[in-house]
């Protein structure tokens, strides 16, 4: 048995009463709910109330019986707890985390068994060399700005689409990004305990840092457009 539009609408409301606030983890639930639903009503002979209710409880969700009338059982039941798709959707986080993750690894290793890469690698770790023969506070500067392209790139596209706001598979993207410049934190520190003060520090360790991780970035870029033409189409097919 299918559902109407109108009831379809009504789960997606639904769920956004429960506070799935991320696009496309709603998408996949509103699948599987749907599916479900149309299931009971099919095999079980209930109403459309009934199998949601039966639904909502089997995602881990739990409502209260007692005291309520038998009338009001669906409009307070859908709504008394979310639980379960909290637990749906940390459980999606971690497995997209493990997706990218391993998403980027298999990038990496793709990128430094090709040619072109290895051209474009030297040819940016010579034009470091030069710039900070040429000019050492400048080299530190790019090297700096190269360290972030991945924030900068995340947050271009997060003013450019509304379809990677309020996204979970772009809040884990972003997040993966951001590892290098967690790295870069990392070996700063450790670094610094050696100097008195940042401004201490040789400008040549940011080229250093910068040629070093410039594979990871250029990685996590290409991830990061990857996961973008996928949500892209997961979004326009949900609101266009």
């Amino acid at each position: 048995m299918k559902l109407t539009k109108e009831e379809i609408k009504f789960i997606d409301n639904y769920l956004i009463k429960n506070e799935v606030k991320f696009w496309d983890v709603r998408l996949e639930l509103l699948d599987h709910i749907v599916s479900a639903v149309e299931d009971k009503m099919a095999n079980d002979g209930i109403s459309f109330n009934e199998a949601l209710l039966e639904v909502h409880r089997g995602f881990g969700n739990q409502f209260i019986e007692f005291g309520v009338s038998k009338d009001r059982i669906f409009e307070k039941g859908l709504y008394q707890s979310n639980i379960g798709f909290k637990k749906f959707t940390r459980n999606k986080q971690k497995e997209l985390g493990r997706k990218y993750r391993k998403m980027t690894w298999n990038h990496l290793k793709t990128k430094f068994l090709t040619f072109k890469f290895w051209l474009e690698y030297i040819a940016v770790i010579l034009s470091f060399i030069t710039i900070y023969q040429i000019k050492p506070e400048l080299s530190f500067l790019i090297g700096l700005l190269v360290l972030i392209l991945p924030t900068i790139y995340s947050a271009y596209y997060t003013f450019k689409d509304k379809s990677t706001r309020k996204s979970l598979n772009f809040a884990m993207a972003t997040s993966s990004a951001m590892l290098v410049w967690s790295m870069y934190n990392l070996s700063y520190y450790i670094l610094k305990e050696n100097y008195e003060n940042a401004a201490s520090m040789p400008d040549g360790f940011f080229v250093v840092v910068a040629c070093l991780f410039y594979p990871m970035i250029r990685t996590n870029i290409d991830v990061y457009r990857k996961v973008y033409e996928e949500n892209k189409k997961s979004f326009s097919l949900k609101f266009l």
